[in-house]
């Protein structure tokens, strides 16, 4: 693709980046995507792959594909100077599964060729010219990337929207002057994936707990295993060192035999003090890190692709005002902010060291396992059932206070939550075949009235690019959907903008207007 002819630029071809420029292709913009590595990543790294991020992957085309090369977790376990002390276990609907990143990256790699993509490598961002930092977005303003190729050539690439997925290391951050608040874990964490002799489950991940220090074991594809524990202080590690953590805290009867990577880090808990300026917008690890407890942090660098794709492709093809992607930072950063303290809390929980601490963790873990509070509460907002954006605008939410408050409820379908995802297959919103373009209006109309349908479809055929839908009734109250007559408002990314009753249509105009351009196909 010659300079000029992309709508978008991304810079970084990881897992953040490789799924922007998938879901920009497939609503038919045009992507330039560069990485300044020459060859793609062959680590593992980031494994898990949570429910709410397949569904993404599922409707992108390569669902089956993940799933044949994964591994499902179906528990935690958590033990205590080897003492059992909790369990939380994942129904098939809320597990996990382990992939290794660089297969992850293959996959996503596959599908961007096949929608006429393709990865630009040894091309290294120079500098960004022209950002436009008051955040207006003109017709025809552009963004201009200095970029370096790897035979040392540099070019100018002026582009309507860029989008920097580069690592936590981000050039495009930098560029942006943004900074990268948070703090630095005081303890260092090594890690050593490997084959082993002996057994050890392969669908449960472990984390055996000491006032030494904490050994977690995931399994992976393959037969591998990865055994992840804190440093010694002032030591080193070595296979050596990780076998003789293995024997002394970790599971009995396990010996290394066949590692296949292994590294030393230091554990941060940083985000982006802003995900936009102008033109330009953050995703991923340059716009968030954070600890690897729960294997949280691809997912969330993955739904933030989900989230400024198709609201960059309803801009561009003049579906969406501009004003939609304010939201991006809004709603992405509130989601970074929970993920970000959720992990910290597990990561003190499970590095715990005196005795006092440790009393308590462990009482609370077996309270929580005992009272299944962990399975009902924590278990689906790992799997990202509970993600849900705070609604910004009053119109967003019913006129009846009583609905107002039953959506706050965890877990419901309110204004901001995922719509659910067997109600959104059931009517066609979601999975492959599903237009990613349009937003669907789904109706319980009052009984009998048929002048309260005939003025809803006056007001949506204001709007070529919204589809209305009157199922059945089983579907429209079933999935904890509100049974009052009215209506629910579902984005393209299968988030509900709003919801309201019967007597509501004013909001439903209010947030039409705030989402659509009026009279655009």
């Amino acid at each position: 693709m010659k300079a000029g002819d992309a709508d978008v630029l991304i810079v970084g071809a990881g897992p953040t980046g490789l799924l922007a420029a998938c879901e920009l292709l497939r609503r038919g913009v045009r992507v330039r995507i560069v990485d300044r590595a020459t060859e793609p990543a062959g680590v593992p790294k980031a494994l898990s792959l949570w429910p709410r991020v397949r569904d993404i992957l599922t409707d992108l085309g390569v669902g089956d594909e993940v799933r044949r090369a994964s591994v499902p977790i179906h528990a935690f376990r958590y033990f205590s100077d080897r003492r059992a002390v909790a369990s939380l276990t994942f129904t098939e609907d809320l597990a996990a599964r382990q992939l290794p990143q660089y297969e992850t990256e293959r996959i996503l790699t596959g599908r961007l060729h096949l929608l006429g993509g393709k990865i630009e490598r040894g091309v290294r961002l120079l500098c960004l010219e022209e950002v436009d930092h008051s955040g207006r977005i003109e017709p025809g303003g552009t963004v201009t990337a200095v970029l370096e190729h790897e035979d040392g050539t540099v070019e100018r690439a002026a582009v309507p929207f860029v989008i920097g997925a580069d690592g936590a290391g981000s050039t495009v951050r930098g560029q942006l002057g943004i900074g990268f608040e948070g703090t630095t874990y005081e303890m260092a964490f090594a890690l050593i994936d490997t084959r082993i002799d002996g057994h050890l489950p392969p669908d449960e991940i472990a984390y055996y707990q000491t006032t030494s220090g904490t050994l977690v074991v995931v399994p992976q594809p393959q037969g591998v295993f990865r055994f992840l524990s804190v440093m010694p202080e002032g030591g080193t590690m070595s296979r050596e060192v990780m076998q003789e953590i293995i024997d002394t805290r970790g599971p009995r009867g396990v010996r290394i035999t066949e590692p296949v990577w292994e590294t030393v880090f230091r554990v941060h808990a940083r985000r982006a003090t802003d995900f936009r300026r102008g033109r330009v917008f953050l995703a991923g690890d340059a716009a968030h890190v954070h600890s690897p407890a729960g294997g949280q942090g691809m997912n969330n660098g993955l739904q933030d692709a989900q989230n400024i794709a198709w609201k960059l492709a309803a801009v561009l093809q003049g579906h969406s005002p501009a004003s939609l992607l304010d939201t991006y930072h809004t709603e992405r950063a509130e989601a970074t902010r929970r993920i970000v303290r959720d992990t910290d809390l597990h990561t003190r929980a499970l590095t715990a060291r005196t005795p006092g601490r440790v009393a308590v963790r462990d009482r609370t873990f077996a309270l929580l396992d005992r009272s299944g509070a962990a399975a009902r509460l924590y278990a689906p907002v790992m799997a990202g059932r509970r993600l849900a954006y705070a609604p910004e605008r009053r119109t967003q939410q019913p006129s009846s206070r009583f609905c107002r408050i039953r959506g706050r409820i965890p877990g419901a379908p309110a204004p901001g939550a995922v719509f659910p995802r067997t109600a959104a297959l059931a009517l066609g919103l979601a999975g492959p075949d599903a237009d990613p373009t349009v937003w669907t209006l789904l109706l319980r109309p009052p009984a009998g009235d048929a002048r309260w349908t005939a003025e809803v479809g006056h007001i949506a055929a204001r709007w070529p690019r919204l589809r209305v839908l009157r199922p059945a009734s089983g579907v429209a109250t079933g999935h904890g959907l509100c049974g009052r007559p009215g209506y629910y408002l579902i984005r393209p990314d299968g988030h509900i903008a709003a919801h309201g009753h019967a007597a509501d249509l004013d909001r439903l105009e209010a947030e039409l207007g705030f989402g659509l351009v009026p009279g655009v196909r």
